[in-house]
């Protein structure tokens, strides 16, 4: 069996996350295989279905797939409650993302990989850029995510045209940000990038896939390993922005979840320094005492950290020429764990055919 050009990696679980989720989730997800078989790309999509929910159906049931494609596989892989139980705030959040991706990511058998959330979308112009087939395995790509408002009608489109009203919806654009200078960091399109970040399989073992978190809250995670690629060497190349991930917009988007805290003293410390001494000296205040923490929505036991702390105070230090030491095991992404497994869709590279 000869490797794939490209491993997807998506993920998800059955909670009520957003408004017709599995619907959407199903079709982006075949949505996405035609696109594929389309272009001719050999390639796999991995399911990843994290803690199903209790009393619910699977999330990746409740659609079906062709059963058998020339250039794409599809495979799922369910990881059961147990696993999720060990990492604090699990009674509240029922879904671990960097966990999940980890393991997809850690059983892609693509010569590269992106994980993508499961309710994404792909433009035509970014499946054509795949087509080309001559990605570098020492570069990470990256593109836009584009937010937009689907009416539900929407959904009842074939391909082109769903595709085509994606193009004629007004976007919010997460574009490049401009960091404060005072953090020093490497200018990186870490903006969503956690919806795509493609890189050669070799690197994303080097990174051993996103980094360890011992809570549910996962902040960061995909800016964090955007900087660790960049720490060992490679590239980022970021596409026109007709390559395009669109992302239609619900009530429960991770970062609308997030919020800052902030008690009066650590306010008016930050005013103090900002206004009096330097933006340096309150930026440094803010990682040796780790605030503003961050709450999440619906996540009321545990606070996350600053970013400051958690975040910038790595990246910076990679900046600085201090080398990337992963903070996942050896055995990442369950490597040791047999994950109940199905193969959806067998395509030919996967069985030998001409």
């Amino acid at each position: 069996m000869k490797s794939p050009f490209i491993s997807v990696i998506t993920y998800g679980r059955n909670d009520a996350y957003a408004p017709s989720y599995a619907k959407k989730v199903g079709r982006a997800t075949n949505l996405l295989a035609r696109q594929l078989e389309g272009a001719g790309i050999d390639s796999e999509i991995l399911l990843v279905e994290w803690n199903p929910a209790p009393g619910r159906p699977g999330l990746f049931d409740m659609f079906e797939t062709r059963d058998r494609l020339h250039h794409v596989g599809i495979r799922r892989f369910t990881i059961d409650g147990e696993h999720h139980k060990r990492f604090l705030g699990a009674e509240e959040g029922g879904f671990h993302v960097v966990e999940a991706a980890n393991a997809g990511i850690r059983r892609a058998r693509g010569r590269f990989v992106v994980p993508k959330s499961s309710d994404t979308f792909f433009s035509p112009a970014l499946i054509e850029r795949l087509a080309r087939l001559d990605l570098d395995p020492s570069t990470v790509y990256r593109a836009n995510r584009h937010d937009i408002p689907v009416a539900d009608e929407s959904w009842d489109l074939d391909d082109s045209s769903l595709l085509a009203c994606f193009e004629s919806l007004p976007s919010s654009i997460h574009d490049v940000i401009v960091q404060p200078r005072q953090w020093a960091l490497r200018d990186l399109h870490t903006n969503a990038c956690g919806d795509f970040m493609l890189m050669s399989s070799e690197q994303w073992h080097r990174l051993r896939g996103f980094p360890f978190y011992s809570s549910v809250l996962t902040l960061d995670a995909d800016s964090l390993a955007l900087h660790a690629a960049a720490a060992i060497g490679v590239r980022e190349c970021r596409w026109p922005d007709d390559c395009r991930i669109y992302k239609p917009l619900h009530g429960n988007l991770s970062g609308s979840r997030v919020s800052q805290i902030w008690p009066e003293w650590q306010r008016a410390l930050d005013k103090f320094l900002s206004e009096k001494v330097s933006e340096k000296a309150a930026l440094r205040a803010r990682i040796i005492f780790d605030y503003p923490r961050r709450k999440v929505r619906g996540i009321d036991s545990i606070d996350g950290p600053s970013i400051e702390r958690n975040f910038v105070w790595v990246a910076r230090r990679w900046n600085a020429g201090a080398p990337f030491q992963p903070t996942q095991p050896e055995n990442w992404g369950l490597r040791d764990v047999a994950l109940e497994e199905r193969a959806l869709c067998r395509a030919d590279w996967e069985l030998g055919s001409p």
